[in-house]
């Protein structure tokens, strides 16, 4: 039992390491801002039966293509200003059917997500919705912190709990409190990332100045 906790406690490290810069919280905001803009703008379409499929399915898409994105962009970034710094760490890659099960699993998570909100803000007040999804989401952040040892996720998902219950206090209608509640998340991961990779880069220096 113990050498289990060992060993979990030694891939959470690893996995660590690919927060080390904020580089992955950048990518991640920049996602969730672009997935609350979306939201918008299908918002101010016309009352058609296609709305509520956009509505349903848009957001989920926005994250599924951001998140192949970021796999493609992210490696070539890290190689230029990570790597250099403080090493290079080779993770598995996981087969090709799996890494499409895996955006398939992140797609289908935000697609749920968004089922039990909205089944759930049929027996509240309409103001208290951006709550509500600050919780869902607060919870996301957290898991994320437990699973890579990163505790500052923690942090985050507190601060989204509390721009959540700002904005139910707020009592905003239509799209606006969601379009604000997801680019609000957003700018704060970027936020949040920018400031890791200033302190990062600060910390660290390339190998070659330090030799």
């Amino acid at each position: 039992m113990t050498e289990q906790i060992k060993i979990e406690n030694i891939i959470r490290n690893t996995r660590k390491y690919w927060y080390v810069d904020g580089l992955s919280e950048i990518a991640g905001g920049l996602i969730i801002f672009f997935a609350g803009l979306t939201y918008w703008f299908v918002a101010q379409m016309e009352n058609t039966p296609y709305k509520f499929v956009l509505l349903t399915l848009a957001q989920p898409v926005v994250i599924i293509l951001g998140s192949w994105l970021a796999r493609k962009i992210l490696p070539r970034i890290k190689e230029r200003i990570t790597y250099p710094r403080t090493g290079y760490l080779v993770f598995r890659k996981p087969v090709k059917k799996r890494r499409f099960q895996r955006i398939l699993y992140v797609g289908l998570i935000a697609a749920v997500v968004g089922a039990l909100v909205t089944m759930i803000s049929s027996a509240l007040p309409e103001r208290f919705l951006p709550f509500l999804s600050s919780i869902f989401l607060a919870m996301v952040s957290i898991y994320i912190g437990y699973h890579t040892a990163v505790r500052r996720f923690y942090w985050i998902g507190l601060v989204m709990l509390g721009f959540g219950a700002f904005l139910s206090y707020l009592n905003l209608s239509g799209s606006l409190p969601y379009t604000l509640l997801f680019s609000g998340i957003g700018i704060i991961w970027v936020i949040t990332g920018i400031v890791t990779l200033v302190l990062y880069l600060h910390k660290t220096k390339p190998f070659t100045e330090e030799a």
